[in-house]
């Protein structure tokens, strides 16, 4: 008799990271007590992390070949062998906190509701948590809350319904969980019992190459303008989220101009603004940002 399906497939794109993926990986069964996972493991710098980690059934490996392609292509090449009812990522440097029981527990929302957030815990280096997104008590994201998080917050959704990563530079788990959040009906249920760490360390794309992030969401803006169908009634709603990412991350570099930079310089800032102007607020940016949409959002 043939295995039976996974609950849960993993996305987990790896580029120059034999030392980081253990501890990446044995977070994902130190959290998956009750739920039957797979943990897709696609190599993009032509290293067979088999030799990395401990032998495990639940272990696939997309095949080895593409170098540097991108963490969207790689996620691709992950997605294509996917099993599982539910899908989400988790990036090879980062990890999963929580209880022994967290993927269950937000496979039992996502079944029951159509996906799961999975929160966000940013930690500098040493462990502290800069920023924990959303913030304590948040039960239920929806578009409005998701306006107010600028960070990146992962959905564990349908399998059937997910679609390629689209080739952006750094923003494509972005587009992508908003995308989910949409097929979900514009609103999820926060999963208290697991949390995304973001681990942040130096070298990182996000760390070193801000600009993209600011081309990234022109482009995704130019998307929602030339293709509205393709978000349908909620293309509105993604278009307020990326122009206010975009000038919070415009914001910010403002705010770091002719200043050393520390490491996790976008959050800080971002932990700083909210606290001083409250959620509801947010830096406006460069009047661009807003035509860049057509003026029609």
């Amino acid at each position: 008799m043939p295995p039976a399906a996974p609950d849960i497939s993993i996305l987990m794109a790896a580029h120059g990271l034999r030392a980081e993926i253990p501890l990446a990986v044995a977070s994902v069964f130190a959290h998956a007590r009750d739920a039957a996972v797979e943990l897709i493991i696609a190599s993009d710098d032509g290293t067979d992390y088999r030799e990395c980690l401990p032998p495990d059934p639940r272990l696939v490996f997309a095949p080895i070949g593409p170098i540097a392609s991108g963490a969207p292509a790689a996620r691709n090449r992950a997605l294509a062998l996917a099993q599982g009812s539910f899908v989400t990522m988790l990036d090879a440097d980062d990890a999963y906190e929580g209880e022994a029981h967290g993927l269950a527990a937000a496979l039992a929302l996502a079944r029951a509701r159509g996906a799961a957030v999975i929160p966000s815990i940013i930690r500098a280096p040493d462990g502290t948590a800069l920023r924990h997104v959303p913030g304590d008590g948040v039960q239920e994201m929806g578009w409005r809350e998701w306006q107010k998080v600028f960070a990146s917050l992962h959905l564990l959704r349908p399998r059937a319904t997910a679609e390629a990563f689209r080739p952006f530079r750094l923003i494509d788990d972005v587009w992508w969980d908003l995308r989910g959040l949409a097929q979900a009906g514009g609103h999820a249920p926060v999963c208290d019992a697991l949390a995304y760490r973001y681990q942040l360390r130096e070298g990182q794309l996000t760390e070193t190459r801000t600009s993209s992030f600011d081309a990234d969401y022109a482009a995704a803006l130019a998307m929602l303008r030339d293709d509205p169908a393709h978000f349908g009634a909620a293309t509105p709603e993604v278009a307020r989220i990326l122009w206010r990412w975009r000038a919070m991350n415009r914001w910010a570099e403002g705010a770091g101009a002719g200043k050393p930079r520390s490491l996790g310089h976008y959050h800080r800032h971002v932990a700083a603004y909210l606290a001083r102007a409250g959620v509801e607020e947010c830096p406006q940016g460069d009047s661009n940002s807003h035509a860049l949409t057509g003026g029609r959002f």
